[in-house]
């Protein structure tokens, strides 16, 4: 099979089964839950942030002088999608401003699944790796994201998680997306996905995963180090 298909499958799964973790005991729940977080927050510091140094040579190739500062815009972007998602969280919860939130990780997911079309692209090597930080991520965010609006989650949201993965994917596979318009995205997108990552990721205090956040973020770093030197 496809290696980049069988990420989608497994990625997909977890989106349609991610609220599953509440039939765990609240201490297996919460240690695992701490161990995807720390393997979620390594991937943020580890894998996505130099992907946006990776994204400069297209967004200076199909801008050229523009644009002043080309040379930061990707964290320029970067830092306006963290504004914007967290000007988002400090308005009263409503139903425009939560789909306003997701469509944020709708645009995530289609280009996750565009790059999944390819095995071969050196973003998401090796492709295992990348399937469990995402799939760590997805948990994570979709756990969260079903306790606080759990009817919305489950008639609705995980859908729409579920068809920007596999749209992107057949996109991806029919056609060629710029590589700049790729970078713009996922530099806007990736804001948001840090700003998620530092306020729903972090063990709380009074929460039991210390330890087990540590170990995942560590174990993380130290396989893609491993791989880089391999």
């Amino acid at each position: 099979m496809h290696a980049g298909f069988f990420a989608l499958l497994v990625l997909v799964g977890i989106h349609v089964f991610a609220n599953t973790a509440k039939v765990l005991g609240w201490v297996w729940r919460g240690a695992f839950l701490s161990f995807a977080a720390g393997v979620s927050f390594a991937y943020v510091f580890v894998d996505l942030l130099p992907a946006l140094e990776k994204g400069q040579p297209a967004l200076k190739r199909a801008f050229g002088e523009m644009i002043p500062y080309l040379d930061l815009h990707a964290y320029v972007t970067a830092l306006i999608g963290v504004l914007f998602y967290y000007g988002l969280h400090t308005q009263k919860v409503t139903k425009t401003n939560f789909w306003l939130t997701i469509s944020g990780y709708l645009l995530f997911n289609f280009f996750v699944g565009a790059s999944l079309s390819d095995s071969t692209n050196p973003e998401i090597q090796p492709i295992i790796l990348f399937t469990i930080a995402m799939g760590m991520h997805y948990f994570i965010h979709d756990h969260n994201t079903n306790l606080d609006n759990s009817e919305l989650y489950q008639d609705q949201v995980r859908w729409t998680l579920v068809i920007a993965l596999v749209l992107g994917y057949v996109v991806g596979y029919l056609t060629h997306i710029p590589d700049a318009v790729v970078a713009i995205v996922i530099s806007f997108v990736s804001g948001g996905v840090i700003l998620n990552s530092l306020r729903y990721e972090l063990p709380k205090r009074d929460q039991v995963g210390y330890p087990q956040f540590v170990l995942g973020a560590l174990l993380y770093t130290a396989i893609l180090i491993r791989v880089g030197e391999s």
